[in-house]
């Protein structure tokens, strides 16, 4: 078989034309990047419902959801209990949250920020990383495993404990 090209090289004027496109992108990228000029920013909505949370890692797969107390989790102050099964979702965002703070050898007992935004975002924040999480993004049913943390009334470990169902192996 031959070649249909062999003998044609490609036309000079287009390789320059690529060359020159490519070359004013990258350079009004940078423009934009470097003076802000012609960007468009999306300010934050502010917060209407913030609340801070403590895991605790219970053994058999089960995690414990508190408030922050002198030290760590406020055995006195749960809200409730994730277990490894049931409640995925929450226990993964958790868990890539706290790969985040051991990769960057920060506490791990350091509290994190669920809020609810204005525009009625639920986001997930790390303020000790400066990671935020919009649960919106992974729908509504993902969402709400994490809305009852934010308005539920925080109990002594006991009484969430007595009220957790038992699961069956």
């Amino acid at each position: 078989m031959s070649d249909p090209f062999e003998g044609r090289p490609f036309p000079r004027g287009v390789l320059i034309g690529a060359a020159l496109l490519i070359t004013f992108v990258i350079a009004a990228a940078a423009i934009v990047r470097l003076t802000g000029v012609g960007g468009v920013e999306m300010p934050f909505a502010p917060v209407i419902e913030a609340r801070e949370l403590v895991f605790e890692e219970l053994g058999g797969g089960v995690t414990m959801v508190a408030l922050p107390g002198p030290s760590g989790a406020d055995r006195d102050a749960v809200l409730g209990l994730l277990e490894s099964g049931a409640d995925g979702f929450a226990m993964g965002v958790m868990r890539g949250m706290v790969r985040d703070r051991k990769a960057r050898d920060l506490p791990l007992d350091a509290p994190y920020q669920l809020a609810l935004l204005e525009d009625r975002r639920l986001v997930f924040r790390d303020p000790s990383v400066g990671t935020e999480i919009d649960l919106r993004a992974f729908g509504p049913t993902n969402m709400a495993s994490f809305t009852p943390l934010l308005r539920v009334e925080p109990k002594p470990l006991a009484d969430v404990v007595a009220l957790t169902p038992a699961t069956e192996d």
